[in-house]
């Protein structure tokens, strides 16, 4: 005849005995370890906008600059470059009142070593062109700089013919993502 508090006792016995002390805690931690989801890895991006409208006749006469920096680390993957530029004002009046060097965007980004990465110089309408850097076999680390500098017109009472340009430099870092932890390692 069996005895079923035998059988119960005895596996309660041993459950304890492996989880008493240091060494239950291993036990228990991997235990709950198990439960939980892997690690995976997950894109994160971050975006230098500089996008800029010429108000009136004025802005013929000064030169719009913006310089952006951002830094590229080991986990940066790629960068992405969006350009467009719409020359308005210019094109819908005579060419007599404008040259093409009285209008331009001048774009350069530029790496932590000095050398140019990506470039543009235009003085007419350029439709929107996407650029992809990729690292070969790394991005040069440290801080990376986009310089701008822009010429162009707008008129002023209905705001309807303004030369305009945006650029977004989009930098994608890769990182593990643990579950359950919201920031990226």
């Amino acid at each position: 005849m069996r005895r079923p508090g035998l059988g119960a006792a005895l596996i309660m016995a041993v459950l304890m005995a492996s989880t008493s002390g240091c060494m239950g805690l291993i036990a228990a931690r991997e235990s709950v370890e198990s439960l939980r989801e892997p690690a995976y890895e997950s894109l994160k991006n971050r975006k230098i906008t500089v996008d800029h409208s010429f108000e009136n006749f004025q802005n013929y006469t000064t030169e719009f600059t913006n310089r952006s920096t951002f830094v590229v680390d080991e986990q940066t993957t790629e960068i992405d470059v969006y350009f467009k530029v719409s020359f308005e004002l210019s094109r819908n009046l005579p060419s007599t009142f404008w040259d093409n060097e009285s209008r331009y965007v001048r774009a350069t980004l530029t790496d932590s070593n000095g050398m140019v990465q990506w470039e543009q110089d235009v003085s007419e309408d350029a439709s929107p062109l996407e650029e992809t850097l990729l690292p070969n076999p790394s991005f040069p680390q440290g801080e990376w700089e986009l310089v701008v500098k822009a010429r162009g017109g707008g008129e002023p009472v209905t705001g309807s013919l303004q030369d305009n340009f945006i650029i977004i430099v989009t930098i994608t870092d890769s990182c593990v993502q643990y579950p359950l932890v919201d920031d990226c390692s």
